[in-house]
């Protein structure tokens, strides 16, 4: 049997910890190892951690500074011993079945990924959400969670992540796409639990945070490590694809009502970005609703309409409308 690796970076989140510990030692997969690394966390999780890594339950790592998610979950993955690794965040938690799931699928044809859903919790409020088996699935499904990796993929690429705190899966997803892995996806199981917490979401949606700027300083670093010119061409374009639709995220969801004077300078900065970036982007075919077939409905609509209107003038326009709502 292959050992299993779960890596679990812990910040304050005491009143959620046990929570998804529990839920890794009650797994079927008998083979694992844990690993939790405490991020300086300010609360009990410390005490949390201790008690379960007295009995032998976990491997607990103490940073002596804050790393940020990213950089803990790869001092993790140095020290794993299992053959395979997997990414869980400590507010969340997972089925029984949920390890032995996924090795199963990764035993069927020796895949370096695998793939699956999550089930968002929300107040106690269930709702699955599933992938379907295409690329985007590893570039524009930006959660290291809910996915299993060969450990030795990962390290063979040199795959990881980067110092920005905001947006580390973004950079982490375009490595591997990059890379071209062998991966399967399964489109019917979900059994990774989300946690939604209303206040960290009021938070997350703060209009005043320029979450363009972080777009574009993850893209940066990406394209220090990978050049554009070096990629294959739909690769490129993939790549352009994927930035468009973490911009537009970045105005539409996070910039909706920070009024207009506000989303004057996130646009005119996205389109300057842009432009810099992907001199090329109207060539792009993936801005073409038509041959966006297994992207998200929402993100084809969305994307196709604005840059419709981007080749005619007038997509700024809807900008500033989404700005006063």
């Amino acid at each position: 049997m292959d050992k299993v690796t779960l890596i679990v970076p812990v910040y304050n989140v005491e009143k959620y910890l046990k929570r998804c510990l529990d839920s890794l030692l009650q797994q079927t997969y008998a083979d694992l190892e844990i690993i939790c690394v405490n991020d300086c966390s300010p609360d009990n999780s410390q005490e949390i951690l201790e008690d379960y890594a007295r009995k032998g339950q976990i491997t607990l790592l103490v940073n002596e500074v804050n790393l940020g998610l990213g950089k803990s979950r790869e001092r993790a993955l140095k020290q794993a011993q299992g053959s395979y690794v997997m990414f869980i965040d400590s507010d969340d938690y997972i089925a029984p079945d949920y390890v032995e799931t996924y090795m199963r699928s990764m035993k069927s044809a020796d895949y370096d990924i695998v793939v699956g859903g999550y089930t968002r919790d929300v107040d106690g409020q269930k709702t699955e959400h599933f992938v379907k088996n295409c690329d985007w699935s590893i570039l524009s499904y930006t959660i290291a969670c809910a996915k299993m990796y060969k450990k030795s993929f990962l390290m063979d690429h040199n795959i990881g992540f980067i110092d920005i705190r905001c947006g580390e899966d973004i950079f982490f997803s375009m490595e591997l796409f990059v890379n071209h892995p062998k991966y399967y996806v399964m489109e019917d199981y979900a059994g990774y639990f989300y946690y939604f917490n209303r206040k960290s979401i009021t938070g997350s949606m703060n209009p005043d945070k320029k979450l363009e700027r972080f777009v574009s300083d993850i893209f940066n670093e990406f394209i220090d490590k990978y050049p554009l010119s070096s990629l294959e061409k739909d690769d490129y374009w993939k790549i352009n694809y994927n930035y468009i639709t973490n911009m537009v995220n970045a105005l539409i969801v996070h910039g909706h009502g920070c009024k207009t004077k506000n989303m004057k300078e996130k646009y005119e900065f996205f389109m300057k970005d842009l432009h810099s970036k992907f001199s090329d982007y109207k060539k792009n075919p993936y801005l073409h609703f038509k041959n966006m077939k297994k992207q998200s409905l929402k993100i084809r609509i969305s994307v196709s309409v604005l840059f419709f209107l981007n080749r005619i003038g007038c997509d700024r326009f809807v900008y500033y409308f989404i700005s006063i709502l």
